[in-house]
């Protein structure tokens, strides 16, 4: 198992692009779906010892969801769109990465290893829109119902995001063939620091079951 050179993944990402910890503001999650969040990628691995080694790999991977939450007096600023809503918010997000993951491993035994380190990637198409509905706004000028009301962030994403890694490896059949589960922690938010669209950053949060094959 020790003289394999590079891994090659095939996962599915399930999680969220979410503020954490979750503002009073946003009162109920009313629906998630998590879509089809496909990932593929290849690491290339370098074995110090029989124990300890340390990987560097490339990922082409999309992160996704959908939701719709109840909101009370949540910022919102769009368009003409301008105050405190108070009602229902559904969100579309998808986003499309190219990462480089770098993490330090240790073997435990011959069919189970862990990782941690951390990942860089680059945002190669993105998407963040969704619609306020039945509610009302509180612009400082009065009181506005609000039917539906239709917003696009995509063109204010952040084009780069980064965070940690942890996960495990495990080869249940062979020494080619294994499992891979990892969690992945967003350190920055999806849009930049002068975004004011909404007023909560929204990081990226994933789980990944990976396939993988040893070379």
């Amino acid at each position: 198992m020790l003289n394999f050179s590079f891994l090659f993944l095939l996962g599915l990402n399930l999680g969220g692009t979410m503020p954490l910890p979750m503002p009073n503001n946003i009162t109920k999650v009313e629906s998630y779906s998590p879509g089809l969040a496909p990932s593929i990628g290849i690491d290339f691995l370098n074995w110090f010892n029989k124990k300890t080694g340390v990987s560097a790999g490339l990922r082409l991977e999309n992160k996704g969801m959908k939701s719709s939450a109840s909101v009370k007096e949540y910022s919102m600023n769009f368009e003409d769109f301008h105050g405190k809503f108070n009602g229902m918010v559904d969100t579309e997000m998808s986003f499309n990465y190219l990462g480089l993951p770098i993490l330090a491993r240790y073997l435990f035994t011959e069919n189970l290893s862990v990782y941690a380190g951390a990942y860089y990637a680059y945002l190669l198409s993105g998407k963040f829109k969704g619609a306020a509905n039945d509610g009302f706004l509180n612009s400082g000028n009065g009181r506005m119902e609000i039917i539906r009301e239709k917003y696009n962030f995509s063109n204010d994403l952040r084009n780069h995001d980064a965070g940690l890694s942890i996960g495990l490896n495990f080869l249940p059949y062979n020494e080619r063939l294994l499992l891979s589960f990892d969690f992945n922690y967003g350190l920055v938010s999806v849009f930049p620091n002068d975004f004011t669209g909404i007023e909560d950053d929204m990081q990226n949060i994933y789980g990944k079951l990976s396939v993988g094959y040893l070379f």
